[in-house]
């Protein structure tokens, strides 16, 4: 940042990154430009940074020499001024200079100094040839902000040669250099800058931005914090939101101070009990201010396992456990698990490293195997911890890798790890800012010193071990290493200080413990039946791991290796995927009704009514009903019909479950009812029941592997699926598996593609409104002339009974006898009189030209198998390989049709390799689009106008899904001098709506979509067909990602508004799409920004529409900070979507 002689602002892509960082940092900086501030506020630059600026120069040079090597001409740029070098570099590009280094790009008002500029093929204003930037990084990895760099050079390249380069490269330490697309990243570089642009533009050197006003002070914090330590500003009070800070001042409480002493007993928009724990925390940190260091006990109610209740008592055998984890690594390492123990009355440290996949294993597999062992001996130790981190990993860790698997499901089944920080968070307020281990060590009186003083400088100090690794600097490598365990050693024996600490505090306020998981008391007393079922669980996993050696003994190429690997993971398939339910519900019965109250899928607090309980018989039940109310403002989703009741048991001492009665609810006016065997209480909390009994797919899936394994030929199809072969398709020579362009040629050829499938397979990508559905159709009808046995599968009974309905419909109008089945309850089916019947009687309706729709339960029943000579497979992107394999038994021929750029499979666990793939995303691994060699892909959507379709197809299909031209007939007509937000015809329109501090839900975008209906119910559309009316409520969806927001909607807009969440409309079309987005800033959403940017979900919300896609917005999203590329490729999908009217 330079101001220049005439008052105007240089900025270099540098000031973007810090922008980016700390818009904080950023106004401060311009500040100290303007002389309004002194530098001295700013924090001091460590020797450890002068370090790396030294280091990554070196790093410069080095590249330079390499890439003098590879290359005949390498320019270096000279000149004596900045015009002079910007000239230079223009000449050398003119030039055709292989190499540039050190070009000086100036497109006003940024420019800089260039790395490296790299002459690539390609036609622009220059030639046949064109430049990519490149830029060296000391780091082993590409951060978010270098690409933010590279992309602000890459713009003005495009000044210069009239082309925007296709990549951008990052020449990185370790040697790598990593290529990203410039389209997967430059939309977001462009609303970087635009903001960035306009906070300079309206900059106002008299105000002085406040601290608490951001999240990140960059080299400004030490200013920052002392500012609001002085001001006593409310953002110490510790656990307080930003929207608690906001009703608070609306009360007239400003500080802390006043927050602490306040006589007010409720505050408007504050839950009571959430403000009385806010005042307590700030009389205890007020307190704090003198030198003290007071603390409270919160002492449970009777039967309440909270706080101090769920501290089991002392074993001599206990653990402290802590991990130190590089996030920065793919999918993260954990690199160092330190552990605390006792060996008598010595305290004694161990630790195992990782520097790599395998060593993280095997410190895993070390670390698991040891504490199991030990707690085997001692049924009383208990492994502590603090916060989820460590027990997250072992939960991830154990799929990764498919080891210990049952170990960790023993430690965890009977409550052998303590998490310490929920027994902090709900047993105990402390006069601290945080909460964290650290900030409570004087009350133990812990002391620390060392190199590493926090978690983020272990980060830091673990990447500079690797990079003086790398460069064969081992000592001070090694050195590094020291620092890190030492701090980490530290860690452990601070957890176990606290744990003595907090066992005192225990005894001193007479709290008894509570067991929240009976199950080791109750070992002695399990039933014959339990002791049968373990004994066969046993046996079966003993089957499995004989299966899985004979396999792997099988491999005769690398290819083969990988596909077997990936088919003994699978054995373990849906024990690994049911996992995570038994684990979530473990963890929901031991948390408090409050905290449930947040959980989505929970109901809490429910409140019995007056109506008394009353007989009501569903599904031959005659239990009695029950009727509550609840909180409408909490965010939930029914996902499942039954559910456990929180804190309550059954005669026989298991856990309560109650049936949810659909018809008897009205969830959007708060009214729920249930039916139970027993009596419920006055008040009840609700957890979901999620598991699915995958029976009989296991065994299916594991008969159809053994076959595989002894070389078997009977599942073909679904063995070249695996090793990824081509389809074997009778007497078809072309390269292409479709050569025709034509669509009703091209329909041809592909019902002829699969009449001469043999004992093959065949996948039909189907983007959105290309005719997937369609296209089956018309498939199934041909091969029934031919008196075939069809199958069609998905997870979802909708899906299957939608294309049961339209092929039937279909046949009907063209006078195709066949006999269609189905398995679920579906009216329209039962009007066309289809039969309907259970699974079990399916391989009864077995005929000539009969078509059978069900799920893989039904499919993967042994007496099912060889039954059909096809099975379709519809939403293959949802669908597992595992479930595939196991319904492949059945048919000779597989058709694998959906889209895995559209909803992704429901997966809940982690999965070794590839075996909790879905099928399409097994296939295709990272591919948008499937090759035409391997399979088909529909390239013609009848639906989307082409200026919705563009965006789709640019940031989604690679620029291979193309608009029928008749798409463009469909308008929505604009009044005569229209000025106002909707000023498009057809395309996707960006309305923001500036709000703060909004999650789930947004009042100020739902009355700006009611304003933008009103106006809109006063226009006309024209359809493809060339009709002109008037548009409707039917021709609008409304969309939003969350729940709250749906009902906001539709309680706002009435019956009459089709609204939903983007799962409720795939598969649905209609004129206008209406998307709300409803949360303020990305990092406090819900799910976080991976599902709030979900390509996926934003792919299937806006390809909804056949006309115009409204997207309501806070604009702050496009500029939502990110910590890695995946999230930066994430937010640039939505920035692309709403700059798209513009491109």
């Amino acid at each position: 940042m330079q101001k220049q002689n005439n008052g105007q602002y240089l900025y270099s892509p540098s000031d973007l990154v810090r922008y980016i960082k700390s818009p904080f940092a950023s106004i401060m900086e311009r500040l100290l430009c303007e002389g309004e501030i002194s530098r001295d506020l700013k924090n001091q630059e460590t020797d450890e940074a002068k370090l790396l600026t030294d280091g990554g120069f070196e790093h410069e040079r080095k590249f330079e020499e390499t890439l003098s090597q590879q290359h005949k001409t390498v320019t270096r740029i000279a000149g004596d001024n900045l015009q002079e070098k910007q000239d230079n570099t223009i000449k050398a590009m003119q030039a055709g200079d292989e190499v540039i280094v050190q070009g000086y790009l100036s497109y006003l008002p940024f420019a800089g100094f260039a790395d490296f500029l790299i002459k690539v093929s390609g036609k622009s204003s220059l030639g046949d040839y064109h430049y990519e930037v490149w830029d060296t990084k000391l780091s082993h990895r590409v951060k978010p902000e270098y690409l933010t760099q590279l992309c602000c050079y890459a713009e003005i390249l495009k000044e210069i040669q009239g082309v925007l380069p296709d990549y951008l490269t990052i020449a990185l330490g370790n040697d790598q250099n990593e290529r990203i697309k410039t389209i997967d990243c430059f939309a977001y570089y462009q609303a970087i800058k635009a903001a960035f642009l306009q906070e300079q533009n309206k900059f106002d050197k008299t105000k002085k931005p406040h601290p608490a006003d951001y999240k990140e002070w960059g080299q400004w914090s030490d200013y920052a914090q002392n500012l609001l330590i002085k001001e006593d500003h409310l953002f110490q009070v510790a656990n307080i939101r930003y929207q608690q800070i906001k009703k608070l001042n609306e009360a007239g409480i400003k500080t802390l101070s006043e927050l602490s002493q306040t006589n007010l007993n409720a505050i408007q928009g504050i839950n009571q009990k959430a403000f009385e724990r806010l005042k307590q925390q700030a009389e205890l940190q007020e307190k704090a201010k003198s030198g003290e260091l007071p603390f409270r006990i919160i002492t449970p109610n009777q039967n309440e396992l909270i706080g101090l209740a769920l501290l089991p008592p002392h074993s001599a055998s206990d653990v402290y456990f802590d991990i130190e984890g590089f996030p920065f690594e793919k999918d993260g390492l954990e690199y160092l698990w330190g552990v605390t123990y006792f060996e008598g009355d010595e305290r004694c440290f161990n630790c195992y490293w990782a520097h790599d996949r395998e060593q993280e294993k095997k410190a895993f597999e070390d670390f698991i195997t040891w504490v199991y062992q030990r707690w085997h001996n001692d049924k009383s130790m208990h492994i502590y911890h603090y916060a989820a981190y460590e027990i997250t990993a072992c939960k991830k860790l154990m799929g990764r890798f498919g080891v210990c698997e049952y170990e960790v499901d023993e430690l965890l089944r009977h409550g052998v790890f303590v998490d310490l920080y929920q027994i902090v968070r709900s047993g105990l307020l402390a006069g601290v800012s945080k909460y964290s281990i650290k900030d409570l060590e004087p009350f133990y009186n812990f002391k620390r010193e060392g190199e590493v003083a926090n978690g983020g400088d272990s980060i830091v100090a673990y990447d500079e071990y690797r990079k003086l690794w790398f460069d064969g600097q081992q000592e001070q490598a090694r050195l590094k290493l020291d620092a890190i365990k030492a701090y980490n050693q530290k860690d452990c024996d601070s957890t176990q200080e606290l744990t003595f600490w907090l066992r005192k505090q225990q005894q001193a306020n007479h709290i008894d413990y509570m067991n929240l998981n009976a199950t080791t008391q109750n070992e002695k007393n399990k039933t014959e039946e339990e002791i049968a079922k373990e004994l066969e669980k046993a046996q079966k996993q003993a089957e499995r791991d004989r299966l899985r050696q004979s396999l792997l003994s099988r491999a005769m190429t690398d290819t083969q290796l990988q596909m077997f690997k990936n088919l003994a993971w699978m054995l373990d398939f849906h024990e690994r995927e049911a996992k995570p339910t038994w684990w979530r519900l473990f963890d929901r019965l031991g948390l408090t009704e409050d905290e449930l109250f947040d959980d989505f899928d929970c109901l809490a607090l429910c409140q019995r009514t007056q109506k008394a309980p009353f007989e009501h018989e569903e599904d031959r039940i005659t239990n009695l009903a029950y009727q509550y109310t609840f909180d409408t403002n909490q965010e939930f989703k029914v996902a499942t019909k039954r559910f456990y009741v929180w804190g309550e048991d059954t005669d026989k001492g298991k856990e309560l479950t109650v049936k949810f009665l659909e018809k008897l609810s009205d969830l959007k006016k708060g009214v729920i009812t249930v039916q139970c065997s027993q009596a419920l209480p006055q008040r009840m909390t609700l957890i979901p029941d999620e598991f699915v009994n995958p029976k009989p797919i296991p065994l299916a899936l594991k008969n159809v592997i053994e076959d595989i394994c002894k070389g078997s030929q009977q599942h073909l199809a679904i063995q070249q699926f695996l090793a990824r072969e081509r389809p074997v398709i009778d007497g078809h020579t072309n390269n292409d598996i479709v050569i025709a362009t034509e669509p009703q040629q091209r329909l041809n050829e592909i019902i002829e593609i699969v009449k001469n499938l043999q004992n093959s397979y065949l996948v039909i990508q189907g983007p959105p409104g290309a005719g997937k559905s369609y296209t089956a159709k018309h498939i199934i009808a041909e091969l029934l002339k031919s008196g075939k046995k069809i199958g069609i599968s998905s997870n979802s009974h909708k899906a299957i009974n939608h294309l049961l309905l339209t092929t039937m419909q279909y046949c009907q109008h063209k006078g195709i006898k066949a006999h269609f089945v189905y398995t679920k309850e579906d009216e329209a089916l039962e009007r066309q009189q289809a039969k309907r019947v259970e699974n079990a009687q399916l391989h009864n309706q077995i005929q000539n030209a009969c078509v059978l729709g069900t799920t893989a339960w039904g499919f993967a029943r042994e007496d099912m198998t060889n039954q059909l000579d096809y099975l379709f497979v519809d939403e293959a992107g949802q669908v597992a390989v595992a479930n595939l394999i196991a319904m492949s038994r059945s048919a000779k021929n597989l058709i694998l049709m959906g889209d895995q750029m559209q909803l992704g499979q429901p997966i809940q666990g982690t999965h070794p390799l590839e075996s909790g793939s879905s099928i399409l995303d097994y296939l295709l691994r990272d591919q948008a689009t499937i090759d035409n060699k391997m399979g088909v892909f529909l390239s013609e959507s009848y639906r989307m106008h082409s200026a919705v379709n563009q965006y789709i197809s640019d940031y989604i299909y690679d620029g291979k899904l193309h608009a029928h031209p008749d798409n463009d007939k469909q308008l929505i007509h604009l009044p005569n001098d229209y000025q106002g937000e909707l000023n498009k015809q057809a395309g996707v329109v960006f309305v923001p709506v500036h709000h703060q501090h909004n999650t789930q839900a947004s009042d100020e975008e739902v009355d700006k979509i009611k304003s933008l209906v009103d106006e809109l119910l006063t226009r006309k559309l024209t359809t493809k067909e060339g009709e002109t009316r008037q548009v409707t409520w039917q021709d609008i969806l409304f969309i939003a990602p969350y729940n709250h927001q749906v009902r906001k909607l539709q309680d706002e807009l009435g019956s009459q508004a089709k609204v939903g969440s983007v799962d409720k409309f795939q598969g649905q079309e209609a004129p206008i799409v209406i998307l709300s987005m409803c949360t303020s800033d990305a990092a406090e959403a819900p799910r976080g920004l991976d599902f709030l940017f979900n390509k996926n979900r934003l792919n299937v919300a806006v390809s909804r529409a056949k006309c115009l896609a409204i997207i309501v917005a806070s604009p702050q999203l496009q500029i939502t900070k990110v910590n890695s590329v995946e999230q930066l490729k994430k937010v640039n999908l939505f920035c692309g979507l709403v700059e798209s009217p513009n491109n």
